[in-house]
This record gives C-alpha cells, sequence and structure tokens, in this order.
C-alpha cells in the first residue's frame, strides 16, 4: 500500500482561494471540482486500505501463539473483571480496538470502527444481542482529530509544472489583464 496520497492542487474550486473570480470559466471549475472529487475518493481508498490492514489483525492475539493462553482465559468461566485480571487480557489489550479498557496516544477513527464492528458482530453471533456500546467523549474527540492528523501527514499536493500553469490560466481566464 502506497504511504502517501497524491492530489492535485485545486485553488479555483472555492471562493477563498481562488482569484479573480469574475474570470473563472464554467470549464475551469468544471475541472477543479473534478480534481477535488478524486482527491476525495483517493483519500477514502487509502482510509478503506487502512481499515483493511488494521481490521485483518483483529483479534489477532487469540490465535496462534496465544491460542492455548486466551482457550485457558475462556475455561476459566470468568466474567467482567475477574476475566480481565487474567495475564491473557493483558496481552489482548495492545490490540487498539478495547477503547473502554485502554485507549492508545494515537487512538484515530479507524479503531472507533474496529470496536463498533467487534461489538456488533460478537454480539449479533454469539447471543443474537448488541449491548450498549459507549465510547467516552474525549476518545471521540481525540480519534477525530488524531484521524485529522493522520490524513494529512500522508497527502502531498502536486503543483502544476509551468506548462500547465499556463494552459490553467488560460482555461481559468486568469491570463486576462
Amino acid at each position: 500500500m502506497k504511504d502517501k496520497i497524491i492530489i492535485k492542487e485545486t485553488k479555483n474550486a472555492d471562493t477563498r482561494s481562488a482569484e479573480k473570480l469574475e474570470n473563472l470559466t464554467e470549464e475551469a471549475v468544471k475541472q477543479d471540482t473534478e480534481a477535488h472529487i478524486e482527491a476525495v475518493c483517493k483519500c477514502g481508498d487509502w482510509f478503506c486500505d487502512k481499515i483493511k490492514d488494521q481490521f485483518k489483525e483483529h483479534d489477532h492475539t487469540k490465535l496462534g501463539k496465544y491460542l492455548p493462553a486466551f482457550t485457558k482465559a475462556l475455561k476459566s468461566g470468568f466474567k467482567g473483571k475477574e476475566f480481565k485480571e487474567q495475564d491473557w487480557w493483558q496481552i489482548h489489550l495492545t490490540e487498539r480496538h478495547h477503547l473502554n479498557d485502554k485507549v492508545p496516544d494515537d487512538v484515530n477513527l479507524i479503531d472507533v470502527l474496529e470496536l463498533i464492528c467487534d461489538c456488533v458482530s460478537a454480539g449479533l453471533a454469539r447471543t443474537g444481542e448488541v449491548y450498549d456500546i459507549t465510547i467516552p467523549d474525549k476518545v471521540l474527540k481525540d480519534a477525530f482529530d488524531n484521524t485529522v492528523k493522520m490524513l494529512k501527514k500522508n497527502i502531498e499536493v502536486e503543483k502544476a509544472d509551468e506548462d500547465e500553469k499556463g494552459k490553467a490560466m488560460k482555461l481559468f481566464g486568469l491570463d486576462k489583464k
């Protein structure tokens, strides 16, 4: 998976960044708007890849070398606090989605989605019911903020080269003095 999302500069698709608004043409607005839509799609694809990568690792601390300890924890019959006092649980908390027990410093909305998917699918598959899922407001706010930071860090805006700038200037009507 590629790390950086490459998007095109689209200054003329917004009144806050466009210059010489009176010279904008519909074709120019269309071109920048289409480039913006493409950028949003690239961001969505990037997030989908991140979600798939993280979800593939879901509950990995219940399988492989961890399976004996997990099986032992289940066979104990402990519930709630007693279950969470077992050694295996501390290993399981290294997974990012247990947001009511341990919140990663860089918690993000992917972690929140994994928690929701985990609770709903486990509840429906195991008992046919889903218990109330709650997350503290601060965790949601931090997840939102960290997701914005994560995305900003992974976007690179491609500047138009001189030939493209000349074509764009003409297209956007900015070549007129």
